[in-house]
Protein backbone atom coordinates (compact mmCIF):
# COMPACT_ATOMS: atom_id res chain seq x y z
CA UNK A 1 0.00 0.00 0.00
CA UNK A 2 2.20 2.80 -1.29
CA UNK A 3 1.56 6.53 -1.38
CA UNK A 4 3.59 9.46 -2.71
CA UNK A 5 3.04 11.50 0.45
CA UNK A 6 2.36 8.98 3.24
CA UNK A 7 2.94 11.41 6.09
CA UNK A 8 0.51 13.96 4.66
CA UNK A 9 -2.10 11.31 3.89
CA UNK A 10 -1.78 9.85 7.38
CA UNK A 11 -2.13 13.26 8.96
CA UNK A 12 -5.38 13.78 7.06
CA UNK A 13 -6.61 10.31 7.99
CA UNK A 14 -5.78 10.93 11.64
CA UNK A 15 -7.68 14.20 11.56
CA UNK A 16 -10.59 12.53 9.79
CA UNK A 17 -10.70 9.88 12.50
CA UNK A 18 -10.73 12.54 15.20
CA UNK A 19 -13.66 14.29 13.53
CA UNK A 20 -15.64 11.08 13.10
CA UNK A 21 -15.01 9.98 16.68
CA UNK A 22 -15.94 13.44 17.94
CA UNK A 23 -19.23 13.34 16.02
CA UNK A 24 -20.02 9.84 17.28
CA UNK A 25 -19.16 10.61 20.90
CA UNK A 26 -21.21 13.80 20.90
CA UNK A 27 -24.14 12.05 19.21
CA UNK A 28 -24.11 9.40 21.92
CA UNK A 29 -24.02 12.12 24.56
CA UNK A 30 -26.84 14.05 22.89
CA UNK A 31 -29.03 10.94 22.70
CA UNK A 32 -28.40 9.83 26.28
CA UNK A 33 -30.38 11.54 29.04
CA UNK A 34 -28.09 12.50 31.95
CA UNK A 35 -28.44 10.30 35.03
CA UNK A 36 -29.77 13.13 37.20
CA UNK A 37 -32.57 13.74 34.71
CA UNK A 38 -33.57 10.13 34.07
CA UNK A 39 -36.13 10.14 36.90
CA UNK A 40 -37.48 13.50 35.71
CA UNK A 41 -37.99 12.12 32.21
CA UNK A 42 -39.51 8.90 33.58
CA UNK A 43 -41.97 10.80 35.81
CA UNK A 44 -43.06 13.03 32.94
CA UNK A 45 -43.55 10.08 30.58
CA UNK A 46 -45.57 8.28 33.25
CA UNK A 47 -47.77 11.36 33.69
CA UNK A 48 -48.35 11.52 29.92
CA UNK A 49 -49.06 7.78 29.81
CA UNK A 50 -51.71 8.13 32.51
CA UNK A 51 -53.40 10.99 30.66
CA UNK A 52 -53.40 9.04 27.41
CA UNK A 53 -54.71 5.93 29.17
CA UNK A 54 -57.54 7.91 30.78
CA UNK A 55 -58.39 9.61 27.49
CA UNK A 56 -58.53 6.21 25.77
CA UNK A 57 -60.70 4.79 28.56
CA UNK A 58 -63.08 7.77 28.33
CA UNK A 59 -63.27 7.51 24.54
CA UNK A 60 -64.00 3.77 24.70
CA UNK A 61 -66.71 4.37 27.31
CA UNK A 62 -68.25 7.18 25.26
CA UNK A 63 -68.24 5.01 22.15
CA UNK A 64 -69.83 2.08 24.00
CA UNK A 65 -72.43 4.37 25.61
CA UNK A 66 -73.40 5.66 22.19
CA UNK A 67 -73.72 2.07 20.89
CA UNK A 68 -75.87 1.04 23.86
CA UNK A 69 -78.09 4.12 23.57
CA UNK A 70 -78.65 3.38 19.90
CA UNK A 71 -79.36 -0.31 20.58
CA UNK A 72 -81.79 0.50 23.39
CA UNK A 73 -83.54 3.00 21.15
CA UNK A 74 -83.74 0.35 18.42
CA UNK A 75 -85.31 -2.25 20.71
CA UNK A 76 -87.67 0.38 22.14
CA UNK A 77 -88.83 1.08 18.61
CA UNK A 78 -89.39 -2.63 18.12
CA UNK A 79 -91.57 -2.68 21.26
CA UNK A 80 -93.66 0.18 19.96
CA UNK A 81 -94.20 -1.66 16.69
CA UNK A 82 -95.07 -4.84 18.56
CA UNK A 83 -97.63 -3.01 20.68
CA UNK A 84 -99.11 -1.51 17.54
CA UNK A 85 -99.50 -4.99 16.06
CA UNK A 86 -101.23 -6.35 19.18
CA UNK A 87 -104.73 -5.25 18.08
CA UNK A 88 -104.32 -6.86 14.70
CA UNK A 89 -103.22 -10.24 16.07
CA UNK A 90 -105.40 -13.15 14.99
CA UNK A 91 -105.17 -16.49 16.65
CA UNK A 92 -103.16 -17.94 19.48
CA UNK A 93 -100.13 -18.72 17.33
CA UNK A 94 -99.68 -15.10 16.25
CA UNK A 95 -100.27 -13.88 19.79
CA UNK A 96 -97.62 -16.25 21.21
CA UNK A 97 -95.13 -15.13 18.56
CA UNK A 98 -95.83 -11.50 19.41
CA UNK A 99 -95.30 -12.11 23.12
CA UNK A 100 -92.03 -13.85 22.37
CA UNK A 101 -90.95 -10.86 20.27
CA UNK A 102 -91.90 -8.43 23.03
CA UNK A 103 -90.17 -10.51 25.72
CA UNK A 104 -86.99 -10.69 23.65
CA UNK A 105 -86.92 -6.91 23.09
CA UNK A 106 -87.53 -6.23 26.79
CA UNK A 107 -84.76 -8.61 27.85
CA UNK A 108 -82.34 -7.03 25.39
CA UNK A 109 -83.22 -3.55 26.68
CA UNK A 110 -82.70 -4.61 30.33
CA UNK A 111 -79.34 -6.20 29.53
CA UNK A 112 -78.15 -3.09 27.77
CA UNK A 113 -79.48 -0.80 30.48
CA UNK A 114 -77.54 -2.80 33.08
CA UNK A 115 -74.38 -2.51 31.01
CA UNK A 116 -75.11 1.16 30.39
CA UNK A 117 -75.09 1.83 34.13
CA UNK A 118 -71.63 0.27 34.41
CA UNK A 119 -70.37 2.16 31.36
CA UNK A 120 -71.68 5.46 32.75
CA UNK A 121 -69.91 4.80 36.05
CA UNK A 122 -66.68 4.04 34.18
CA UNK A 123 -67.15 7.16 32.06
CA UNK A 124 -67.80 9.39 35.06
CA UNK A 125 -64.73 8.07 36.87
CA UNK A 126 -62.52 8.47 33.79
CA UNK A 127 -63.73 12.04 33.28
CA UNK A 128 -63.11 12.86 36.95
CA UNK A 129 -59.58 11.45 36.93
CA UNK A 130 -58.85 13.02 33.56
CA UNK A 131 -59.99 16.42 34.85
CA UNK A 132 -57.80 16.05 37.94
CA UNK A 133 -54.74 15.32 35.82
CA UNK A 134 -55.61 18.11 33.40
CA UNK A 135 -55.72 20.54 36.31
CA UNK A 136 -52.09 19.75 37.16
CA UNK A 137 -50.89 19.31 33.58
CA UNK A 138 -49.61 22.86 33.20
CA UNK A 139 -47.70 22.70 36.46
CA UNK A 140 -46.25 19.28 35.63
CA UNK A 141 -45.13 20.36 32.17
CA UNK A 142 -43.64 23.62 33.45
CA UNK A 143 -41.67 21.74 36.10
CA UNK A 144 -40.48 19.23 33.56
CA UNK A 145 -39.40 21.88 31.05
CA UNK A 146 -37.67 23.90 33.75
CA UNK A 147 -35.56 20.93 34.78
CA UNK A 148 -34.88 19.88 31.20
CA UNK A 149 -34.24 23.32 29.67
CA UNK A 150 -30.51 23.31 30.39
CA UNK A 151 -30.19 19.84 28.89
CA UNK A 152 -32.21 20.91 25.82
CA UNK A 153 -29.80 23.82 25.31
CA UNK A 154 -26.83 21.46 25.61
CA UNK A 155 -28.45 19.07 23.12
CA UNK A 156 -28.86 21.92 20.64
CA UNK A 157 -25.23 22.92 21.08
CA UNK A 158 -24.11 19.32 20.62
CA UNK A 159 -26.20 19.05 17.47
CA UNK A 160 -24.43 22.10 16.02
CA UNK A 161 -21.02 20.68 16.93
CA UNK A 162 -21.91 17.30 15.43
CA UNK A 163 -23.04 18.93 12.20
CA UNK A 164 -19.81 20.96 12.03
CA UNK A 165 -17.66 17.87 12.62
CA UNK A 166 -19.56 15.84 10.03
CA UNK A 167 -19.25 18.64 7.47
CA UNK A 168 -15.50 18.95 8.10
CA UNK A 169 -15.15 15.15 7.84
CA UNK A 170 -16.98 15.11 4.50
CA UNK A 171 -14.74 17.84 3.12
CA UNK A 172 -11.62 16.08 4.40
CA UNK A 173 -12.63 12.74 2.87
CA UNK A 174 -12.60 14.39 -0.55
CA UNK A 175 -8.87 15.10 -0.15
CA UNK A 176 -7.88 11.51 0.69
CA UNK A 177 -6.95 8.89 -1.90
CA UNK A 178 -10.01 6.69 -2.48
CA UNK A 179 -8.06 3.45 -2.15
CA UNK A 180 -6.54 4.53 1.14
CA UNK A 181 -9.93 5.78 2.28
CA UNK A 182 -11.40 2.37 1.52
CA UNK A 183 -8.80 0.70 3.75
CA UNK A 184 -9.47 3.27 6.47
CA UNK A 185 -13.24 2.70 6.35
CA UNK A 186 -12.89 -1.07 6.40
CA UNK A 187 -10.62 -1.06 9.44
CA UNK A 188 -12.72 1.58 11.21
CA UNK A 189 -15.79 -0.60 10.81
CA UNK A 190 -14.03 -3.54 12.44
CA UNK A 191 -12.23 -1.51 15.14
CA UNK A 192 -15.03 0.65 16.58
CA UNK A 193 -14.07 3.68 14.52
CA UNK A 194 -10.35 3.59 15.31
CA UNK A 195 -8.49 2.79 12.09
CA UNK A 196 -5.37 4.92 12.66
CA UNK A 197 -3.06 4.26 15.60
CA UNK A 198 -0.26 6.58 16.64
CA UNK A 199 3.19 5.13 17.19
CA UNK A 200 4.43 5.56 20.77
CA UNK A 201 8.02 5.19 21.99
CA UNK A 202 8.08 2.82 24.96
CA UNK A 203 11.87 2.57 25.31
CA UNK A 204 15.05 3.58 23.50
CA UNK A 205 14.77 2.36 19.90
CA UNK A 206 11.51 0.58 20.80
CA UNK A 207 8.07 1.67 19.64
CA UNK A 208 4.58 0.24 20.02
CA UNK A 209 1.13 0.60 18.51
CA UNK A 210 -0.76 2.96 20.81
CA UNK A 211 -4.04 1.09 20.22
CA UNK A 212 -3.09 -2.52 20.94
CA UNK A 213 0.25 -1.82 22.74
CA UNK A 214 2.07 -4.47 20.73
CA UNK A 215 5.73 -3.55 20.09
CA UNK A 216 6.81 -2.97 16.53
CA UNK A 217 9.59 -4.93 14.84
CA UNK A 218 12.83 -2.94 14.32
CA UNK A 219 12.41 -3.11 10.54
CA UNK A 220 8.90 -1.73 10.78
CA UNK A 221 10.18 1.07 12.98
CA UNK A 222 12.90 1.80 10.44
CA UNK A 223 10.36 1.96 7.62
CA UNK A 224 8.28 4.37 9.68
CA UNK A 225 11.29 6.65 10.07
CA UNK A 226 11.77 6.74 6.33
CA UNK A 227 8.01 7.19 5.64
CA UNK A 228 8.28 5.10 2.50
CA UNK A 229 4.95 3.28 2.86
CA UNK A 230 1.59 3.34 4.53
CA UNK A 231 2.14 0.66 7.16
CA UNK A 232 -0.25 -1.32 9.34
CA UNK A 233 0.22 -2.78 12.81
CA UNK A 234 1.01 -6.47 12.43
CA UNK A 235 -1.21 -7.23 15.44
CA UNK A 236 -4.38 -5.13 15.20
CA UNK A 237 -4.01 -4.18 11.50
CA UNK A 238 -4.62 -0.51 12.19
CA UNK A 239 -2.81 2.04 10.04
CA UNK A 240 0.28 3.28 11.88
CA UNK A 241 0.86 6.99 12.14
CA UNK A 242 3.96 8.73 13.46
CA UNK A 243 3.57 12.47 13.91
CA UNK A 244 7.32 13.06 14.01
CA UNK A 245 7.81 13.06 17.78
CA UNK A 246 9.47 10.50 19.99
CA UNK A 247 11.48 8.58 17.42
CA UNK A 248 15.30 9.11 17.56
Amino acid sequence: MTNKSPSGALERLSHLQELLLEARTKAERRNRTPEHLVHVEAAWQEFRRKRQELASRRERAEARKKELDEQIAGYAEQLKKSEAKRKAVKGQHEYTALLTEVDHAQREIRAREDELLQVEETLALAKSEEAALAATSGEEEAGYEEQMSEWRAEQAKLAEEIAAAEKAATELRASVDKRLLGVFDRIAKMRHGVAVARVAMVANQTAACSSCNVRLRPQLLSDLRLSREILQCESCKRILYWDGSGLP
